[in-house]
């Protein structure tokens, strides 16, 4: 399927029936998709091609990583139907979160990067099971292990809470599934060193490598001496995929009493700044975005040192950074944000109004109305903002990271 930058695929009833088939290459070819999303009741109906209605559902291949393939990351498959007045009007019937092995027709051509266009001929399996295929199941361990050291190291860990991995319900065939318990002590056992921390210990299980986990049981307040291999991506030092279990209940009381200064709250100062409130390896404070009134305050959440989850070292410089030039910084974020969200004639349509479009705001009202709300810093200067945008689109914030070197990437719409 070639990207076309000029044409644009057809999904409505602007053309005759003939044209948009005619957008569809006349061999089939089995596919295997997972349901993202189908017709429920409450959603708009689909555009009628005479007495025919023109269905379609969207699907995603998550354990596919060629988002160039013929397949993408996303896309639709459409068919025409009878739309039926009793029971489901828009046959055949496709649920959500399910699997299916359809033979289709590819789109000739795609207009949008990474999705896909396919013309439904026949359903060929419901509910298919991926769970055997060897070659899914060893993306899915690569995946898995990719961020994370290739040597597994010996420790202790204080875990947190209780956890049974035999009441964990697998949900995808296509990931490797993990429960997760809390650790708040660790002794790495090569230095003998014992600290605290605020971490992670991810105990994967599945019915293959990892079967023997399944009936694991931890308990919380109790030191477990293990195995494990320690998480390396972004945010994720403090995660450790554990290997194997090599003592349990094991008696070491300089990690229980830091386990226990780690759970004991306390304050992080900042020169200049009320102190903030130090729980669970996150110092939290409000500061004042403008000085001169009392309503600009804004959440301050500074992620603790990976080596300590009660100093907020790393995190402090690249606050102080931020508020010795608090105008450039929302300058730069508020452009970001317009950037994401506005049409090619800077106009931004919010959802106000009694239908999405209704209300539309030139980039200089737009901006007026947004506010930081949240701010979040890693110790490595990275980290978010939550934009508050003035029930513009009802309850939602949105979403933007921030790297060290300055730069924005707008993530979307939440809450």
């Amino acid at each position: 399927m070639k990207m076309s930058e000029e044409k644009k695929f057809i999904r409505d009833n602007t053309v005759t029936k003939e044209e948009f088939l005619a957008q569809f290459e006349d061999k089939t070819t089995e596919i295997t998709v997972l349901i993202r999303s189908a017709w429920k009741k409450g959603a708009r109906p689909f555009p009628l091609f005479g007495k025919e209605a023109l269905a379609n559902i969207d699907y995603m291949v998550p354990w596919i990583k060629d988002a160039e393939g013929p397949l993408g990351s996303f896309g639709s498959v459409y068919w025409f139907t009878k739309k039926s007045i009793f029971g489901y009007p828009y046959k055949p019937v496709f649920k959500e979160g399910f699997i299916y092995r359809l033979r289709v027709r590819p789109g000739r051509f795609s207009d949008r990067p990474k999705f896909r266009y396919f013309f439904l001929e026949e359903i060929l399996e419901e509910d298919v099971d991926l769970s055997k295929d060897d070659g899914i199941y060893h993306n899915a361990l690569d995946d898995y292990y990719m961020d994370c050291e290739d040597r597994a190291r010996e420790m202790r860990v204080y875990v947190t809470r209780d956890l049974d991995v035999s009441k964990a319900v697998q949900k995808a065939q296509f990931h490797i599934a993990r429960a997760v318990t809390g650790i708040s002590a660790i002794r790495f056992m090569e230095s003998g060193n014992g600290q605290m921390i605020e971490g992670l210990l991810e105990i994967p299980y599945d019915n293959r490598e990892h079967d023997g986990n399944r009936n694991l049981k931890l308990k919380g307040g109790k030191i477990y001496q293990i195995t494990a291999r320690r998480r390396t991506g972004r945010d994720r030092e403090n995660a450790f995929i554990l290997q194997q279990i090599l003592e349990e209940n094991v008696e070491d009381e300089e990690l229980i009493k830091l386990a226990e200064e780690a759970r004991t709250p306390g304050s992080w100062h900042v020169d200049g700044l009320d102190d903030f409130y130090v729980k669970n390896g996150e110092a939290q404070g409000n500061i004042l975005w403008d000085e001169s009134d009392e309503i600009s305050e804004v959440e301050v959440v500074l992620i603790c040192d990976v080596d300590n989850p009660k100093t907020a070292v790393g995190a402090t410089p690249h606050l102080l950074k931020i508020l010795a030039d608090k105008e450039a910084f929302k300058t730069k974020l508020f452009d970001a944000v317009v950037d994401h969200m506005a049409d090619e004639n800077g106009m931004i349509d919010t959802w106000e109004g009694e239908s999405e479009g209704d209300v539309s705001l030139t980039t200089e009202e737009f901006v007026k109305r947004l506010s930081i709300d949240v701010i979040l810093i890693n110790p490595d200067g990275t980290g978010y903002v939550e934009v508050g945008l003035d029930e513009m689109f009802t309850d939602h914030c949105l979403e933007v990271n921030f790297n060290a070197d300055g730069s924005f990437e707008v993530q979307g719409l939440m809450g």
